[in-house]
């Protein structure tokens, strides 16, 4: 094949195919992080498709609220990690045990679980892929950055 032709093969399968990015919230509580399901669905963690020019860290709160209202003061951007076609812009959040975790739209459970805990076998094959990526070691780094505020409407 020329190396137009792959050029132009490579541009077609980016049209089809075009990088999404989604903001993915770990959720913190002592030792244990949050996971949510959706109705027939495995658990995963919070998550959202950003919006056309949305800033990461706006969706990640966007969607702390929208799927289990909560108001988030600080968002702690850790990293970008790539699964299939989409961009994983990852943030974490500490949520206080006097801090109460509802269901929103669309999750009809939610649970707190150890790391240690955490099977690919229970997780959606996304959250699966985002485990097997060291994305504990990720979060847990120590260079960990500064809180970033992010909406509080209290």
């Amino acid at each position: 094949m020329s190396r137009i032709l792959q050029v132009r093969s490579l541009m077609s399968v980016a049209k089809h195919h075009p990088l999404r990015a989604k903001a993915t919230i770990i959720c913190s509580r002592n030792d244990k992080i949050l996971l949510v399901r959706r109705k027939g669905s495995k658990w995963k963690f919070p998550s959202g498709v950003l919006a056309p020019g949305e800033a990461p860290i706006v969706a990640a709160a966007r969607e702390l609220w929208k799927a289990l209202t909560l108001h988030c003061s600080g968002l702690n951007p850790v990293g970008t990690v790539e699964v299939g076609h989409v961009l994983h812009h990852i943030f974490t959040t500490d949520i206080p045990a006097s801090r109460c975790v509802a269901l929103g739209r669309g999750i009809v459970a939610c649970k707190w679980i150890c790391w240690e805990d955490l099977s690919s076998s229970m997780l959606k094959p996304t959250a699966a892929a985002l485990l097997s990526r060291d994305l504990q070691e990720l979060v847990h780094h120590d260079g960990r950055p500064q809180s970033v505020s992010a909406f509080n409407t209290k």
